[in-house]
């Protein structure tokens, strides 16, 4: 029998939970703090069973995946380090991985494994209640080994994200992870909240249309996670925010001094790199 314990069952872990049902003919536990959580996900069936703590949900697993933010990931890979199954595998899907993995390399046990996850799906609101089977269809997935992860745990990652239905999946390092993170997710993120934090006083839904949906769409933020997120990877962030401003200045010097050569060189070079990124 093949146990996997998802340690948080919020969007994230309810969503994993009902994505890997039958998955190598698992058995699927789970564990909150939030009981509620636990029996919805239960009665759900995005679990075959709940664990009444963290210590017991992990003794018996083959796979352990917490889903938590990262600061709750390290606290409890750090409290249980002792209470893995020998051989088991360690995993997360946390949106910061460099302190992650750090910490997993020094606090596990050598028969004990690890390896970084990060599904590049989500949804702006959040818990068990949000939960969707189909989060994960059709998204990228990347995959962080350490240098002491083996290679069968990096096989298991990628016949998983097969069957949570992931169709890009990727290798990085944590410190590349964080590094392409800050563009593609993180910067998003503030981008999408800037436009939020300040807006014109008769805006109606009949004034919006896709372009508004999908720039804001994400500023539905949760304010402490994102908090934690942003301050934990601004090393990475901040070189990347500086070249947004950058060309937002160029941007408005453009307009502001009647330069429409210039403002066009500009949203051409936008539409070159968006096909790029698009071809990748």
């Amino acid at each position: 029998m093949f146990q996997i314990s998802i340690i948080g069952l919020g969007l994230m872990g309810g969503s994993m939970g009902y994505a890997l049902r039958g998955f190598r003919d698992c058995v699927r536990a789970g564990v909150d703090t939030d009981a509620r959580a636990c029996g919805e996900a239960l009665r759900r069936g995005a679990v075959d069973r709940i664990y009444g703590s963290a210590r017991e949900a992990v003794r018996n697993a083959d796979l352990v995946i917490f889903c938590p933010s990262p600061r709750h990931i390290e606290q409890g890979v750090a409290e249980l380090a002792g209470d893995f199954k020998p051989g088991s595998l360690v995993t997360e899907l946390g949106g910061l991985k460099r302190s992650v993995a750090a910490l997993a390399g020094r606090a596990l046990p050598e028969n004990v494994d690890y390896i970084g996850i990060h599904p590049m799906a989500g949804k702006e609101t959040g818990g068990f209640g949000n939960a969707d089977p189909a989060l994960f269809k059709g998204t990228g997935f990347i995959i962080t080994p350490i240098q002491r992860t083996r290679p069968e745990s990096v096989a298991l990652m990628r016949d998983m994200a097969g069957h949570i239905g992931a169709a890009r999946v990727a290798e990085a390092g944590a410190g590349a992870h964080d590094a392409i993170i800050a563009y593609s997710s993180d910067l998003m993120h503030i981008a999408s909240a800037a436009l939020c934090m300040d807006y014109h006083p008769k805006t109606t839904r009949a004034f919006t249309a896709g372009a508004f949906r999908d720039c804001t769409r994400i500023a539905n933020i949760d304010p402490g996670l994102w908090t934690e997120l942003l301050t934990r990877n601004a090393d990475e962030i901040l070189p990347v925010l500086e070249r947004h401003i950058q060309n937002l200045n160029a941007v408005y010097e453009s307009l502001s001094g009647g330069d429409s050569g210039r403002l066009h060189t500009l949203l051409a070079r936008a539409q070159i790199n968006k096909k790029e990124l698009d071809s990748r």
